[in-house]
């Protein structure tokens, strides 16, 4: 029988996902905000509409004390993750909807879906400016990042986010509760 790297309540795996689901994925049960939110709008203090599960898992013997994580992330129609933080490389692939994404701190480079099926050449994001992305655009961000997020459009947004994280370390952590001193376990 396989056993799923994150059966184990132990698990650095289970902790460092279910961890990050609690900042990534904090689940809003029936929370709903204005679909009518603007751009420049100022994130709220709490996670909104979002959803998140582990697909897969792995502690990386190649790179000692990191694993690599794969999930899936929905966000409701007004749906939105507030300022949070990431310790280390991943990438953010559309597979449905309208996203914004706006970066605050680190490296991001955004790669658009071509109608051919192709990819456009990856260009740098400006900081502070939301980025609108759709079905087949893909983020990445090589280094410790600080971000927020929202759904920008009418239809869930569908999210697949692989990530090197530090192992046994949360994959987000909400800006309030790393102020706060609040761990997201």
């Amino acid at each position: 029988m396989h056993q799923n790297p994150t059966d184990s309540p132990s698990s650095p795996t289970r902790r460092a996902v279910l961890g990050g689901a609690s900042a990534l994925a904090a689940l809003a049960f029936g929370l709903r905000i204005s679909s009518t939110a603007a751009q420049e709008a100022t994130p709220t203090s709490d996670p909104i509409g979002i959803d998140s599960i582990l697909l897969g898992a792995g502690v990386l013997t190649s790179a000692p004390g990191t694993e690599l994580l794969l999930l899936r992330t929905t966000i409701a129609p007004g749906g939105v993750l507030p300022p949070h933080i990431h310790r280390g490389p991943f990438v953010i692939a559309v597979e449905s909807g309208t996203w914004g994404y706006t970066p605050q701190k680190g490296s991001v480079n955004l790669t658009r879906a071509a109608a051919d099926g192709s990819f456009t050449p990856a260009e740098e994001a400006m900081l502070d400016v939301e980025l609108i992305l759709t079905k087949g655009d893909f983020l990445f961000i090589e280094d410790a990042s600080q971000d927020w997020m929202r759904n920008a459009g009418e239809d869930e947004v569908v999210l697949f986010i692989a990530a090197l994280n530090p192992l046994g370390q949360d994959f987000g952590t909400l800006l309030d509760e790393l102020d706060a001193g609040t761990p997201t376990t």
